[in-house]
């Protein structure tokens, strides 16, 4: 599998496949290894999806330096929460 043509959901998806897998109790060491290698590989995948999301939301902001936590605080000032 490409782990890299995966979307953010998808990858989530495989995820929870593999952490299923590996809470039952009928598998082989090698099998274990290889579903948390390929889970290791889906969670930077989706860690480096979350990144450049976040490096978008932040370019559309304007405001390179402006943190989510600025954001929460400027909402709560309008009550907008």
């Amino acid at each position: 599998m490409d782990v890299s043509k995966l979307s953010y959901e998808d990858a989530i998806k495989e995820l929870e496949d593999i952490i299923n897998f590996l809470e039952k109790d009928d598998y082989t060491l090698s099998d274990a290894m290889d579903k948390f290698k390929s889970g290791v590989e889906v969670y930077k995948h989706c860690n480096n999806l979350l990144s450049k999301a976040e490096g978008e939301i932040k370019i559309l902001l304007g405001d390179e330096e402006q943190t989510f936590e600025d954001l929460n605080l400027l909402r709560e000032a309008d009550g907008d929460y």
